[in-house]
């Protein structure tokens, strides 16, 4: 008989432990055990079936209880709910439509991922609330769709599962608003790129009360919902949408003895072994190695919880060592053909690391910008400001953001600098990229930077000296993008006509130049340095002013 191996959750974790284990040893013995009715299904894939993007609901069963249990040789047992695990007879008491029973194990594999986090609001336990995370809900929220007509719904979070919420609310007809206790919805990404998903979003018609929390939520006697806002606000609603997150669900773990990290994750090291050296652990119920800044962390992510289940199903029936060498943390989320990521850390992120770090940004096109077609991509490049090490990249745009953070994440984790990033290569033709792709220009401002030779301020330091000091400030865009729009006492001088004009400027007094997004100013520093005046651009130009005006 060969190893008895338990493994407790399906979906991303589970499922992917369970079929590794099965195609390293055939004559393991495997039993899933999955509380719902699902064992694999795309959770991530849920708010798009909502909204109609997917159509064909078999589309989201990547596999059925019977299916996955002839394909992997497993004993799948669904609507079975792991009540107790007892370490000392290796066993877990499981609990379905027939009442407990105690199943065997040798090796046992926890993958039980996450619970929603229902926020501390007055009244939600009488609410009728959706949540958007197994198939289940999908089901629920598509039934009372079809049967009541809904007109208006609110949702609570402004993160994933919020925004992906809204945009499947948007296909199906519905009024939406969305309620973000923090300043900006997607409080993982900086704000200055989060705010560029928000607005775009607003010009779709989804509606947002930022900085406030529900307080109370009441269903009255028209069916419709009540959500009092802090603030004050009365919100009424057809549909309550809970979207605040989740939590790692580690009673089971925790009620047996297993050690519970610092994080509130299972604790388990790089082999997915828990403190208890027979129980395996993955997904979104454990901590993580973050590999920048050495420290655990939790990243509730479909890509890390295959890697660790994958990790955590051979080393169950081996024995062996296979590793997980841990996340650098790496995200998108669109809506509507528009996108935001990140991956690695925020500069805010970094510093509260202890990291020496700095920023800079650019935006560029995506592709070559006389091609047809081309957007732009607003990118946040974090790095160490004496290494260059970079340590973060954060971007927003209509196409090629998933692309250029891809690059960024495989950077990170290969310990790469922004020195590096100047060299990287990249498949180019005029309708698949630029010859100078984003990622190198990011690479071009943040070494300069470091060097001393690019003289460039962001933003915020530009605000910070402009408080401070009597300085010139030089906006090198041509007339028409000066009058349309341009910084408070800024003098106007276009960049090819700098060099005959620089007499207007005084050469004892400190010039900020700025452009649209900074190439310009860029050149216009170098002409400004080359004639004797300090001079410094601002980066990101007036697209980044702009959008901390509106922070502010």
């Amino acid at each position: 008989m060969g190893r008895r191996i338990v493994v407790i959750g399906g979906v991303a974790a589970g499922a992917t432990a369970a079929a590794k284990a099965r195609r390293t040893d055939e004559g393991a013995e495997i039993t899933v055990l999955e509380k719902g009715k699902y064992i694999s299904y795309a959770n991530c894939g849920l708010p798009y079936y909502t909204g109609g993007v997917i159509k064909p609901r078999k589309k989201i069963l990547l596999h059925t209880p019977d299916t996955y249990g002839k394909r992997f040789n497993a004993d799948v047992l669904v609507s079975t709910e792991a009540t107790s695990i007892n370490r000392k007879s290796r066993t877990v008491t499981v609990k379905d439509k027939n009442g407990e029973r105690e199943i065997p194990y040798d090796k046992l594999i926890i993958a039980v991922g996450g619970k929603t986090i229902v926020p501390p609001v007055t009244g939600i336990d009488k609410t009728p609330y959706f949540t958007m995370r197994t198939v289940d809900d999908a089901d629920a929220v598509r039934k009372f769709i079809e049967k009541n007509k809904p007109k208006t719904a609110v949702i609570i979070g402004g993160g994933f599962i919020g925004v992906e919420t809204a945009e499947a609310m948007m296909h199906c007809g519905i009024k939406t608003t969305i309620v973000e206790a923090k300043p900006e919805i997607m409080p993982n990404m900086p704000r200055i790129v989060a705010m560029n998903l928000r607005e775009y979003m607003e010009e779709k018609g989804i509606s947002f009360r930022l900085g406030v929390f529900a307080r109370r939520t009441e269903k009255t006697v028209k069916n419709k919902i009540d959500i009092s806002l802090s603030d004050g606000t009365l919100l009424k609603a057809d549909m309550l949408f809970l979207c605040a997150g989740v939590a790692p669900d580690t009673k089971l773990a925790a009620d047996c003895g297993i050690e519970i990290g610092q994080t509130g994750g299972i604790a388990v090291d790089d082999t997915m072994r828990t403190s208890d050296s027979d129980i395996f652990a993955a997904g979104d119920v454990v901590e993580k190695l973050n590999r920048i800044t050495g420290k655990k962390v939790l990243l509730p992510l479909a890509g890390p919880a295959n890697r660790e289940g994958r990790t955590a199903g051979f080393n169950a029936v081996t024995d062996g060592d296979m590793r997980f060498p841990g996340v650098v943390g790496t995200s998108i989320v669109g809506f509507d053909g528009y996108s935001a990521g990140q991956t690695g850390l925020t500069y805010e992120q970094a510093q509260q690391a202890g990291l020496d770090a700095d920023y800079v940004y650019t935006e560029d096109a995506d592709i070559a910008e006389y091609y047809p077609g081309a957007t732009y991509i607003f990118m946040m490049t974090v790095f160490e400001k004496k290494t260059g090490r970079l340590l973060g990249c954060s971007a927003s745009g209509i196409k090629g953001v998933d692309k250029r953070l891809d690059v960024a994440s495989a950077a990170l984790y290969a310990g790469l600098s922004v020195f590096d990033l100047e060299h990287l290569e990249f498949a180019y033709a005029p309708q698949f990229a630029k010859a100078k792709d984003n990622l190198n220009i990011a690479g071009f401002v943040a070494s300069n930077k470091i060097r001393g030779t690019g003289y460039a301020v962001t933003p915020e330091e530009f605000a910070e000296v402009r408080r401070n000091q009597k300085i010139q400030i030089l906006d090198v865009r041509t007339v028409k993008e000066h009058d349309d729009v341009c910084v408070e006492e800024s003098v106007n001088i276009p960049v090819n006509a700098l060099r005959e004009n620089m007499d207007s400027l005084d050469k004892n007094t400190p010039v900020y130049v700025y452009c649209a997004v900074g190439f310009r100013g860029y050149l216009a520093v170098k002409m400004l340095r080359n004639s004797g005046f300090e001079a410094y651009n601002v980066s990101g130009g007036m697209e980044t002013i702009a959008r901390l005006q509106k922070i502010v």
